[in-house]
């Protein structure tokens, strides 16, 4: 596993998130731990939701990939 090292954090954002590990009965690290992976996720549905929509709104629109690549080779 990797390890990452973070300068500079705000101490009232630790002191936050110390508070929300001791409510939650977890170590600071394993908060932090699960964080990013939140974070790392959502970013991960969120890419899929665009694509998703993409494909929905482009379904059935009958598009030619063949047609679009001779036509911009022919500009």
């Amino acid at each position: 596993m990797a390890q990452v090292l973070i300068r500079n954090v705000d101490d009232e954002v630790v002191a936050r998130l110390k508070r929300q590990a001791e409510r939650e009965n977890v170590s600071l690290e394993q908060k932090l731990r699960t964080v990013l992976a939140r974070a790392a996720k959502r970013d991960a549905n969120e890419f899929e939701r665009v694509t998703r929509s993409i494909r929905e709104q482009t379904r059935g629109a009958g598009l030619d990939i063949n047609a679009i690549i001779r036509e911009d080779r022919d500009r």
